[in-house]
C-alpha cells in the first residue's frame, strides 16, 4: 500500500477495480485508416462503417489479368470509397488540387492499389469502388478479413482487389 492510496501500488497503467486489481481492457476491434492529404483522418471499425450507410455488394468475382476468375461470386457489404474520402475532407487548398491527387489503398502485407482522383470521382469506375468489411450478413474469408477494397467496374478486378486492407491514403503528386 502507498501512503496516498488504499489500493496496492501496481506497476503499469490502467484503472483499478474496487478490489485493487487491474481491469483488463477489452481488445479493440480491427480498424482501417483513411488518411494522407486530408483534414479529418479516419480510423473506422466494422460498426462505424455499417453506420455510414453500408450497402450490399452482390456477386463480386476476383478476375485476374492472366488466369481469369478465382472462385464464384461472393456477397459482400461495404461503403463506397468516395463517401469515406469525402468524410475525411481532402486538404485541397486550390480549386484544381484534385488533378494532382492519387489514392493509394494498402493491405497489411504491403500490397497496394492505385486510383487517380479523376478515376474515382469522375468516371463510372469510381461508382464501384467499395471498402468491404467483415460482418455477419456478408462474412469475409480469413485471407481477406477484416477489410478489403473492391473495384467492381474494372475489367480485371483482381489487380486492385486489396485483401486485409489497412489504409487508404491521399497523396499530392506535385
Amino acid at each position: 500500500m502507498t501512503a496516498s492510496s488504499s489500493s496496492p501500488a501496481w506497476p503499469g497503467p490502467g484503472p483499478m477495480c474496487g478490489h485493487g486489481l487491474r481491469r483488463h481492457a477489452l481488445p479493440r476491434p480491427p480498424q482501417v485508416r483513411i488518411g494522407g492529404w486530408v483534414r479529418q483522418p479516419l480510423a473506422l471499425d466494422a460498426e462505424a462503417l455499417d453506420a455510414l450507410g453500408a450497402e450490399d455488394v452482390p456477386g463480386f468475382v476476383v478476375r485476374c489479368t492472366l488466369d481469369g476468375a478465382h472462385g464464384g461470386p461472393r456477397p459482400m457489404r461495404g461503403v463506397p470509397l468516395r463517401r469515406l474520402i469525402e468524410r475525411a475532407e481532402p486538404a485541397f487548398g486550390e480549386r484544381t488540387d484534385f488533378k494532382r491527387t492519387a489514392v493509394v489503398a494498402e493491405g497489411a502485407d504491403g500490397y497496394r492499389a492505385l486510383f487517380s482522383w479523376g478515376e474515382l470521382f469522375h468516371t463510372q469506375v469510381g461508382e464501384g469502388v467499395y471498402l468491404a468489411f467483415d460482418c455477419v450478413r456478408a462474412p469475409l474469408d480469413a485471407r481477406t478479413a477484416p477489410f478489403a477494397l473492391l473495384s467492381l467496374h474494372d475489367t480485371h478486378t483482381g489487380p486492385r482487389f486489396v485483401r486485409q486492407l489497412a489504409s487508404v491514403d491521399l497523396h499530392r503528386l506535385w
